[in-house]
């Protein structure tokens, strides 16, 4: 989120990463605090990173 909230990021993060993915645009992640809501956030995108089978 531009503002810093992550109850927005959270909301907003998969579906913008599945846009730019079809797009075949680079992603880039910055680093989320590994707190609260951003333990769950930097969970979902190790997961999401991680290689599929």
């Amino acid at each position: 989120s531009p503002t810093g909230d992550l109850v927005e990021a959270a909301a907003n993060l998969f579906t913008h990463l599945h846009a730019l993915d079809a797009k075949g645009a680079p992603i880039v992640v910055a680093p989320i605090p590994n707190k609260g809501l951003g333990i769950a956030i930097n969970d979902r995108l190790k997961r999401a990173a991680a290689p599929r089978s």
